[in-house]
């Protein structure tokens, strides 16, 4: 599966910068999440509740940020089992900056195996696509409050 998008911040690119490639800062946006590990300045451990039609449990994923290009782009692996299932993904996401702070473009691409992948692809795409928009509003809130707006 695909995802991709992009969204504008006040936030000066730096600040951005410092902020998603932060696993204590940015591993609270994700929906959920339970527990956090931070394991060296480039991975770190997350613990994360799913629920997906009759899925539900938890997932144990593990996060390594890759090929940083400060200030402009980076990609974020991560790997997670639980509830009978595999996730993988990758994460890419490029930064510019614009005339009102800095703009965020992003891809994802998401492999799901076990019994997630026989929920269906239209209902994993659904529940995938409204935990991206609920990740992106976090981020999009902390980083307002970083620049006091």
């Amino acid at each position: 599966m695909h995802l991709e998008g992009s969204f504008e911040t006040p936030a000066a690119r730096s600040v951005v910068w410092d902020f998603l490639l932060n696993p204590s800062e940015i591993a609270p946006c994700f929906p959920d999440l339970q527990s956090l590990q931070v394991t060296s300045p480039d991975t770190f451990r997350a613990k994360v509740k799913v629920g997906i039609s009759v899925v539900r449990g938890t997932v144990d994923f593990e996060f390594r940020i890759d090929e940083r290009k400060p200030p402009t782009s980076a990609r974020l692996i991560g790997t997670g089992r639980g509830v009978g299932s595999t996730i993988e993904m990758q994460t890419t996401f490029t930064l510019s900056e614009i005339t009102s702070g800095t703009a965020v473009s992003w891809a994802a691409d998401v492999n799901v195996g076990g019994v997630m992948a026989g929920l269906g692809a239209k209902l994993l795409e659904s529940t995938s696509r409204k935990m991206v928009d609920q990740v992106l509003e976090n981020l999009r809130e902390k980083l307002s409050a970083k620049t006091g707006t």
